[in-house]
């Protein structure tokens, strides 16, 4: 439990930062069209300023999605099941280090492409409007 929740501030505070430096790349300008135009605040906020920002910070936030996954081989070190710490059993008992850390490191590989080939998907469909 303890492991769940270094991740998830520490994964959450990096995710937090990339979402307000999206938010703060749009121009001002932008939001004052948009309240000029006769938008409510919550339209423009997610048709003016969220929607060109999710597209700036999709790609940094798929690696840090990525890198929090491969980062559970940190927990190994508080005792939780995870990955490594299996390979640290199988290794233990069998004496095949090689073996078995080759075998992890083609499991993360997996996982990390597989991640990759989704959040590509999800890039295609969501944000494949062309650019001006």
């Amino acid at each position: 439990m303890t492991a769940i929740i270094a991740l998830a501030v520490n994964g959450g505070a990096y995710a937090i930062e990339i979402i307000r430096g999206g938010v703060d790349s749009i121009h001002k300008g932008q939001v004052e069209a948009g309240l000029a135009l006769g938008l409510h605040k919550a339209q423009v906020f997610r048709l003016i300023v969220l929607k060109p920002a999710l597209r700036a910070i999709y790609p940094s936030l798929t690696s840090q999605f990525i890198m929090l996954t491969l980062t559970t081989s940190v927990c190994t070190s508080i005792a939780a099941y995870e990955l490594t710490s299996v390979a640290q059993i199988i290794e233990s008992d069998t004496f095949r280090s090689f073996e078995v850390y080759f075998t992890i490191t083609l499991m993360y590989l997996v996982i990390s492409w597989m991640m990759m080939g989704l959040f590509a998907l999800i890039s295609r469909h969501f944000f494949s409007y062309p650019v001006r």
